[in-house]
């Protein structure tokens, strides 16, 4: 995943480890430093999730192109030179685009919104904690505790593909707050993949047609309609989280 929103996480629940007031009672109540042993160990998590498809995804690479000489020989004794490339281009940038986006849907489909949801709860938190300044320090610590525990939950809720949002703003300001976190986050997530993606999807395009047709032409054709294809998704994945955004807004303000 991406360093950024792991950092963001990190610092929410730094903050409010250290921020935390004498706890009251809960049924589940914050163990003591709970907020960063759990992000901590979330990064153990996400490591084991991202990091082996990552290195498969390495691995892959180099087995390809190690075999590429032989699969450049037979290709080309049954193929005129062009097709003999694309097919030999094809045998690494095949395995290679399915092994890499194992890496990536894993990324944005489990890691990425996890720790966006634990993020976007711890945020909410702390933006609950100056009102309620306003009840004196019962109330910040009862808001202080409330934080707390919700972000612990976050922290520790089932890892499961597209988790459904877990931050719930309780007013326009929060509601902007988490607009702007989630158009950030649409940019940095699910419209980069969409990017990265194509990074690996368009030579592969290119070499499968060139494969097909021997057509350089057509090859680098191919290639350049999978970018084309890849920028006008990542354009709607923003364009939707915008739009998403202010309907939050708009609902915070009816």
């Amino acid at each position: 995943m991406r360093i950024s929103v792991c950092l963001y996480a990190g610092v929410v629940a730094t903050g409010l480890a250290v921020a935390g007031l004498p706890t009251t009672a809960t049924a589940e109540p914050v163990p003591p430093g709970g907020l960063v042993t759990s992000f901590l160990r979330n990064q153990g998590t996400y490591c084991s999730i991202i990091c082996p498809l990552g290195a498969q995804t390495a691995n892959t690479v180099v087995t390809t192109v190690q075999q590429a000489p032989g699969t450049l020989a037979a290709a080309w004794q049954v193929e005129d030179p062009a097709r003999a490339l694309g097919v030999t281009a094809a045998s690494i940038t095949g395995p290679t685009s399915v092994a890499a986006q194992r890496a990536i849907v894993a990324d944005g489909t489990i890691v990425a919104p996890r720790a966006l949801n634990a993020f976007e709860v711890g945020v909410v938190g702390l933006m609950n904690v100056g009102p309620a300044a306003a009840g004196g320090l019962p109330a910040t610590a009862a808001a202080v505790e409330t934080a707390r525990e919700d972000t612990y939950a976050a922290l520790n809720a089932p890892i499961v593909p597209d988790p459904p949002p877990l931050a719930t703003p309780h007013d326009p300001v929060q509601a902007a707050v988490l607009g702007v976190i989630d158009v950030g986050s649409a940019v940095a997530f699910p419209a980069f993949n969409t990017v990265l993606t194509a990074a690996v999807q368009a030579p592969d395009a290119a070499a499968q047609e060139l494969a097909a047709t021997g057509d350089p032409a057509q090859a680098l054709a191919a290639g350049a309609d999978t970018v084309t294809a890849a920028k006008a998704a990542a354009d709607t994945i923003i364009g939707d989280a915008v739009t998403n955004a202010m309907d939050l807004i708009a609902q915070a303000n009816s």
